[in-house]
């Protein structure tokens, strides 16, 4: 049997651990077009091809071939990460290079990232988080969890969109508290996220928790950083809020809100 092609890849630095470490084995979750998705004792990995959206846990190949590669993966079929490599039966991933799913935002104001959220309205559809900003902003964990529980697993697809609006809006919370200097919103954060996964576990997708958890971490798709980026000053915020909003049916509208809820809470408690 012909060894299979080695390409490279570039991989999210929250993966580090596990594909810099001793091998280890793991299952396909899943397939879809140019993107396959694996578990990895209990992490989830997901391999794109070029043009794909790149993901907090994501290894991006580099050759245009890796679509062909991936179109003859099928869920439950073997994988392997570690050594600096994913590996596939039909393609080896090698990581030649990293990326930080954690945008680096600038220090802003809450002040001037509410001009920057200003610019979004009408741009932007605002979702029914059941009162999960409002809750984070005034510190209130039960009336966070209730919120955040009631969203969890709602919608269709892999990532349902209250996961995403939730995702969005705890990455936002945190990371723009942070730029601001609001400590408190990110410690409020931090305190839903034990509760909050642990119901994510029984309630939605085994993808789409482990992106949840990365939000939690402040780890976002390359389209949401791009827009908190913006919400701070490095970009244009209604360019990068249309990009993230064709992304996907419903995944980019609801992380979009999510990001603009989650800003918008760090504007309210600072008021």
């Amino acid at each position: 049997m012909l060894a299979p092609p080695v390409m490279p890849a570039a991989v999210s630095v929250a993966l580090a651990t596990i594909v810099e470490g001793a091998p280890q084995r793991g299952t396909v979750l899943g397939a879809s077009g140019p993107a396959v998705w694996v578990d990895i004792g209990g992490t989830v990995l997901v391999a794109t091809a070029p043009g794909a959206v790149r993901l907090p846990n994501g290894v991006a190949a580099a050759s245009s071939e890796a679509a062909a590669a991936f179109a003859s993966i099928a869920p439950d079929d073997p994988a392997t990460a570690g050594g600096g490599a994913l590996l596939f039966e039909t393609v080896r991933l090698r990581a030649a290079r990293w990326f930080d799913p954690r945008p680096a935002l600038p220090r802003c104001s809450a002040g001037y990232v509410a001009g920057r959220l200003a610019l979004l309205a009408g741009e932007v559809e605002p979702r029914a988080d059941h009162g999960l900003a409002a809750a984070i902003a005034r510190h209130d964990d039960g009336a966070a969890f209730e919120a955040a529980s009631r969203s969890i697993g709602s919608g269709d697809g892999l990532t349902p969109a209250g996961d995403d609006l939730v995702a969005g809006t705890v990455a936002a919370a945190l990371l723009v508290a942070r730029s601001s200097g609001a400590g408190g919103i990110a410690a409020a954060v931090g305190r839903l996220e034990g509760p909050l996964m642990d119901h994510a576990a029984g309630a939605t997708t085994s993808f789409s928790a482990a992106l949840l958890r990365h939000a939690f971490r402040g780890e976002v798709a390359e389209p949401a950083a791009a827009l908190l980026a913006a919400l701070c000053g490095r970009g244009d915020p209604v360019a990068a809020a249309r990009v993230l909003q064709a992304v996907g049916h419903s995944s980019g509208p609801a992380l979009a809100a999510g990001v603009v809820a989650g800003a918008g809470a760090v504007v309210e408690r600072s008021a």
